[in-house]
């Protein structure tokens, strides 16, 4: 077995038994941004970046389908 085949049996060994991709950690802090005491500051830098990217705020308002 080759180490490429090696390393691609490992990845999919931790697929199938469920290997997290976020660890407890992670799930704290993404529920503060989204939920908690972060979540008013993501809100605004979300409504930052949706005025300052037309592509990211769905686009011009003028366009005609």
């Amino acid at each position: 077995m080759t180490e490429g085949e090696r390393l691609l049996e490992e990845f999919r060994r931790q697929r199938r038994s469920g290997d997290p991709r976020l660890t407890e950690e992670d799930k704290a802090i993404l529920l503060r941004i989204t939920m908690g005491d972060l979540a008013d500051e993501f809100a605004d830098s979300l409504a930052a970046i949706s005025a300052a990217d037309p592509l990211f705020g769905g686009g011009p308002d003028d366009l005609d389908d």
